[in-house]
């Protein structure tokens, strides 16, 4: 560990990384015999790596916090540490940031494997298709696809383009090129044909070679696996369903045999509300309102975001935190700021539900 020099108060030296970070011991190669000893359930989708800056952000924050709630006699925003947090961030040396750096990349190549055996557990017939992708055979363009992509016919189709005084673009020619496709002739389409043709038997027989690999017999065993997990998973929810329905007429003749036995009380008749009370319990909240209003034009619930806000968030790896957190209806409704949603989930490191209950107010 070392210790980090930086113009804002002095940084503590580098904890140890949470056990989170430390890499999944190595793994074997998948093969259909691994694929039908680890079942999906005994793997759970891994935790996204941290970056280098929500590393240093975690060790930093209770100091930070801790700074500011005395310079402000115990009262600080959630904004202000993580601004705080920012500035230090920018301040430390190449160096400095190295360990930091070291450690995201330990965590990174630990999601990395995790995700390798969570994708095979799940997928098996998938991960092997992705493993043996440069076996297989690509399927033959079109007479259409290769003529669009024949460098001579594109540079016809620029020419003609400018000669017009239209853009020359990449989108520009591509449709231009299907317009002049459209027109071709007979002799102008029939050497595209021919190669089209000819490529397609090719792609037939390279097709036939590959079904007979140990490869090929390998995804096809894989896939024949996949579906009887997934049958047997669905007759175990069909039986499940079963249960509980033989289960219910029994309850409910249970509960008329106590009904009978038991004398039904005088009923005390309810105490009318004030009708501006009922109206007020009956009407929705503002905050539901929006997310109805939201749901009935197709939009996403919840408060708008700036795009530079998104983008900010995208950069540190928060954007799919602050849409989630921003369609939470409370947090709509709660009159805060895109800014202070992300300025929350950066002093939460990136975590929705303490972000959301430091928004609200809540313990």
């Amino acid at each position: 560990n070392q210790q980090c020099r930086v113009t804002a108060p002095a940084v503590p030296a580098v904890r140890s990384l949470v056990a989170a970070s430390a890499p999944a011991p190595a793994l074997p190669a998948m093969t259909a015999g691994t694929a039908a000893a680890t079942s999906p359930a005994d793997v759970q989708k891994p935790k996204r790596a941290q970056s280098a800056y929500f590393l240093f952000a975690n060790e930093m924050r209770e100091q930070v916090t801790k700074e500011i709630k005395e310079k402000g006699e115990g009262k600080f925003k959630l904004g202000d540490v993580a601004k705080e947090v920012g500035v230090r961030w920018a301040a430390l040396s190449a160096e400095a940031k190295k360990p930091y750096e070291e450690k995201a990349e330990a965590d990174k190549q630990r999601y990395a494997e995790e995700l390798r055996v969570y994708l095979e557990a799940s997928d098996p017939a998938g991960t092997l298709r992705k493993k043996y992708a440069h076996l297989m055979p690509k399927r033959a363009l079109t007479a259409a696809a290769r003529y669009q992509q024949d460098a001579a016919v594109r540079a016809k189709a620029e020419e003609q383009l400018k000669e017009a005084g239209q853009e020359a673009g990449a989108k520009q020619v591509d449709a231009k090129v299907k317009e002049m496709w459209k027109a071709a002739g007979e002799e102008e389409r029939k050497p595209f044909e021919e190669q089209a043709t000819k490529e397609k038997a090719e792609f037939f027989q390279k097709q036939k070679e590959w079904q007979a690999t140990a490869e090929f017999k390998e995804i096809e065993a894989a896939e024949k696996l996949q579906e009887e997990r997934a049958k047997a998973a669905e007759a175990e929810e069909k039986a499940k369903a079963e249960k509980e329905s033989a289960k219910t007429p029994a309850k409910r003749a249970k509960k008329g045999e106590k009904a009978a036995e038991t004398p039904t009380p005088k009923s005390t008749p309810a105490k009318r509300k004030p009708a501006e009370e009922a109206k007020k319990e009956a009407a929705p909240s503002s905050a539901a309102k929006r997310t109805r209003t939201a749901a009935k034009d197709g939009a996403e619930p919840g408060m708008f975001l700036d795009a530079d806000i998104v983008a900010e968030a995208a950069k540190l790896e928060l954007e799919g935190a602050l849409r989630n957190l921003a369609g939470r209806p409370e947090v709509a409704g709660s009159g805060k700021k895109p800014s202070d949603l992300l300025a929350a989930l950066k002093a939460s490191g990136g975590l929705v539900n303490p972000a959301k209950r430091a928004l609200l107010g809540q313990s």
